[in-house]
């Protein structure tokens, strides 16, 4: 493949120097594509050209139009496996295993430099721009660039270079704007789904890339070299930038679960994206993550302020987190997407028996970690629009002190009744669980329970000593 390309290099340039120097300038080019392609130890494989922006000044401010400033760094899987002690064949082999596929010969040596570019928006960190090479059908190689949230989602995406005969079908913002918000996570649902043989439509419809269209009509296997491509990135961004925060033993056992206990799990239907723009009517995507409370058991009983059932919440128990987005297509032919906000089903255990709660939550603006919507058993209940876990943290303040506040307890006059059935407690729980949840998993305890309640607390005492 490396001669190849150095072939079609030597015969561009010999098309265009030949005529504008003449035949001395062909033989010595000549010349020296032959001693490259006689001596293949001329150049290492370090010299593989890294995946770089072309303009990174320029590049990096379109990507993230806040940014102030940027950090470059070159990052070889050889030497971080020496830094890290555990040595650089071993680091190289279990990214391998990560990607569940053998590594290219040429584009994907250990001594290859990766470049991250890390954003800031002032002293703080806001993002990553992070690309790779990636082999093409039939030529040299494609470049993959990415941009990344600090969550390891894809802001945005594209093609820096592109061998393809088939460009005007990729790169376009259809195409592109499929990948945006996904992580690692779903790289890898979607390679344990494959495992599993997985048949089931429902369960088929959390897979996150399966449902990536190729646009191509020729060129299928450099559509599934991108996903590979894409895979590969990922997975150095999560070790290298993030510690490994994607395990993959941790989500191919999700999913087993998932596969295993569909019954236990509320999911919407495998349409979803219409029911979703009820909510969230500028919705344009979402995608599906698998979040397990396995590691923040005793954080989340601390903060809902009570146990969680081990027959109806075991620690293991996956619950499916639809991430709602609203694409912008700012600049041809480019499109990046903002979160609108968080959906979560969940199935109420109740004596009065199950009952299927959806709690929409938003995320942007004054929306941010409020009630958009609950629905129980497709009834929606209009009450708990508004409410947050500042509200919920608030009635945990009134409970402990024993005071009455009708003005600032804006729970306890919440009511559901489902065909004459009361199921407030339980709806109330769900509501302040799913909130939790979001705080926790997507805002990083945004809403500090401590915090709040201290306030509260406070506040109670001032007014008592008026």
């Amino acid at each position: 493949m490396l001669k190849k390309a150095v072939v079609g290099l030597v015969g561009k340039i010999l098309r265009y120097k030949g005529v504008l120097m003449g035949k001395r300038l062909a033989i010595v080019i000549v010349t020296l594509a032959g001693l490259f392609l006689t001596n293949t130890n001329a150049f290492p494989q370090a010299q593989v050209v890294p995946c770089q922006l072309n303009n990174p000044d320029q590049d990096t401010l379109r990507l993230f139009p806040e940014r102030t400033n940027f950090r470059t760094e070159f990052i070889r899987t050889d030497e971080m496996g020496e830094k890290r002690g555990i040595g650089s064949e071993s680091l190289f082999r279990e990214l391998e295993r990560r990607l569940g596929d053998k590594w290219d010969s040429v584009w994907e040596t250990k001594d290859i430099p990766y470049v991250f570019y890390e954003i800031l928006k002032g002293p703080d960190r806001i993002g990553w721009v992070f690309g790779a090479n990636q082999g093409w059908p039939g030529a040299d190689n494609s470049q993959l660039m990415l941009a990344f949230d600090l969550d390891e989602r894809i802001h945005e995406f594209y093609y820096q270079k592109l061998p393809s005969f088939e460009k005007e079908r990729l790169q376009t913002q259809e195409f592109y704007s499929q990948f945006i918000g996904l992580t690692l996570e779903h790289f890898y649902v979607h390679e344990q789904l494959d495992n599993l043989k997985v048949s089931d439509k429902d369960i088929l419809a959390l897979d996150m890339i399966s449902r990536i269209k190729d646009p191509t009509q020729k060129e299928h296997e450099g559509f599934q070299k991108t996903l590979r491509g894409m895979k590969k990135v990922l997975i150095y961004i999560d070790d290298f930038k993030f510690g490994n925060k994607i395990k993959k033993d941790e989500v191919f056992a999700k999913v087993k679960y998932v596969v295993e206990n569909k019954n236990k799990i509320a999911l919407l239907e495998s349409d979803a994206l219409p029911r979703i723009k009820k909510v969230f009517p500028d919705a344009s995507r979402f995608v599906v993550d698998f979040v397990s409370l396995r590691n923040s058991v005793s954080l989340v009983e601390e903060r809902l302020g009570e146990k969680l059932d081990s027959d109806t919440e075991p620690a293991d128990f996956v619950y499916p987190v639809y991430v709602v987005y609203k694409e912008e297509a700012y600049k041809p032919h480019f499109v990046r997407g903002e979160i609108l906000g968080y959906i979560l089903s969940l199935n109420l255990d109740t004596p009065q028996g199950r009952f299927k709660a959806i709690v929409a939550i938003g995320a942007q603006g004054k929306e941010k970690g409020k009630i958009v919507s609950v629905e129980i058993n497709k009834t929606e209940f209009s009450q708990f629009k508004g409410v947050s876990v500042v509200h919920f943290y608030t009635k945990d303040v009134l409970t402990k002190t024993n005071i009455t506040d009708e003005k600032i307890d804006k729970i306890a006059p919440i009511k559901v009744t489902i065909e004459g059935k009361d199921i407030s407690a339980a709806s109330k729980r769900a509501v302040k669980k799913a909130l939790i949840m979001v705080d926790e998993f997507y805002f990083h305890n945004f809403f500090n329970k401590d915090e709040i309640m201290k306030k509260m607390e406070d506040y109670l005492k001032s007014q008592k000593k008026q």
